[in-house]
């Protein structure tokens, strides 16, 4: 057999697999509902970052002030969620209906917007810190239902899910006026509806879980041995994921203060439809190579795939002038993907673990969201050292680099890539 007829048939072997995993993908009616469900989400999160349908008047301090309300909000709800309400059993219901509250704020405020009865800032505000606290409801949910599969499965439907927000996202964003706005309030109310809700929260989880089974079983008075179990479960969980949610926090100031220097008009402003487009490419390439190789492709590996690309946006950002809007928009890329591979890692780590996965979200999320008022402390503390303009950016950007690479190195134990632990047989 010639060398191209070799290629070919490789070619051929690889078409049938992905062929095959994607119609195992998206044949599947629970997979089809897993999918289309996160995307809503992500989709409303999309449009929400690049593409909101109401837009505050002006930058600077109007930018500021709608950061910190719909970051305050966000932190508060998925701190509350973690502590308390994700306890209840009907948290999955509380969380429709925050859903369906977040819709019809969007709806309100446009309208009264649209009519001249309130300005652009007041209305942004109002649905910026009122969505922003109910869609925590609805990411944390699907947390916990996520939390509930098996890794390859996990990997695969919420790989498939950002492929469909980001195309999603593109059309939405081509709307305007009335139409986007409809849209848009529909996504969460769309998303909570596809959602699960028929699952038991209080049935036990296996590993800590079983611990807590035999604990109850042997007749003990006492609860030390759950008590240690839940321990054991949660020194298990950070273990899993202390490491790549370092990165992530370091990775989203950088990109938040992108952002926000881009809003306010410091630095060259990138459309979110070329974020949405390359992340579409990054994430259907990783969703073909989990159909080709399912055992390889995980958590523990991709954040290393993402680090790179962020890399290269810091350094068009840092050392080409002409090249900022690019970069700026490399690194969005890079946090974008980062952002859901975080969702996949956080998810599978309690399903090893055994933690509660509405804990564990709520925290996590909560942290991400507490990045955005970082981005603003360090810009507003190099403006006080006289940072200003555009250099603002430029000096925290050169920081992160060297923040970014030493945890890696250093907390990574130097395998960036683990080439030699690429072994199928490992989940």
């Amino acid at each position: 057999m010639s060398s191209d007829q070799t290629a070919k048939h490789g070619l051929g072997r690889v078409c049938q697999k992905v062929g095959h995993g994607l119609s195992l993908i998206f044949s599947d009616k629970t997979s089809v509902i897993y999918i289309f469900g996160l995307a809503a989400f992500y989709t409303w999160n999309l449009v929400d970052i690049f593409a909101p349908p109401l837009v505050g008047s002006g930058g600077g301090p109007a930018v500021e002030v709608s950061t910190i309300v719909s970051s305050a909000c966000n932190v508060g709800s998925y701190i509350a969620i973690a502590v308390l309400l994700s306890r209840f059993r009907s948290f999955f219901a509380l969380a429709l209906a925050a859903s369906v509250g977040a819709a019809v704020v969007v709806l309100g405020a446009w309208g009264l917007w649209s009519a001249g009865l309130v300005d652009s800032q007041a209305a942004s505000l109002a649905y910026k810190g009122v969505t922003r606290a109910c869609a925590a409801f609805v990411i944390v949910a699907w947390g916990m239902r996520f939390s509930e599969l098996e890794g390859s499965a996990l990997t695969q439907r919420a790989l498939a899910a950002f492929c469909v927000a980001t195309l999603a996202f593109l059309v939405i964003g081509a709307t305007r006026g009335f139409l986007q706005c409809g849209l848009f309030a529909l996504l969460l109310p769309l998303s909570m509806g596809l959602c699960p809700r028929d699952a038991d929260e209080d049935i036990p989880r296996e590993g800590t879980s079983r611990l807590l089974r035999d604990g109850a079983s042997s007749g003990c008075g006492d609860d030390l041995p759950a008590v240690s179990a839940r321990r054991a479960g949660v020194r298990r969980f950070l273990s899993s994921v202390w490491r790549v949610l370092l990165v992530f926090m370091l990775f989203g100031i950088v990109t938040w203060v992108m952002i926000l220097g881009a809003q306010a008009g410091l630095s060259a402003a990138f459309p979110g439809s070329v974020v949405a487009g390359a992340s579409f490419l990054v994430m259907a390439c990783l969703l073909v190579a989990s159909c080709v190789f399912k055992g390889i492709i995980s958590y523990r590996y991709v954040y290393k795939l993402v680090l790179p690309l962020v890399m290269v946006g810091l350094l068009l950002v840092a050392a080409f002038e002409g090249f900022r809007g690019m970069g700026a928009a490399v690194v969005s890329v890079g946090f974008t993907c980062f952002d859901l591979f975080c969702f996949v890692m956080v998810a599978t780590a309690c399903r090893q673990s055994g933690v509660r996965a509405g804990a564990a979200f709520g925290w996590y999320r909560a942290l991400e969201s507490f990045v955005p008022m970082v981005a603003l402390g360090l810009m507003a503390a190099l403006g006080q050292l006289g940072a200003r303009g555009g250099n603002t950016t430029l000096y925290v950007l050169v920081a992160a680099c060297v923040l970014v690479l030493a945890v890696v190195l250093v907390f990574d134990r130097g395998n960036i890539m683990e080439r030699s632990y690429l072994n199928p047989a490992v989940n």
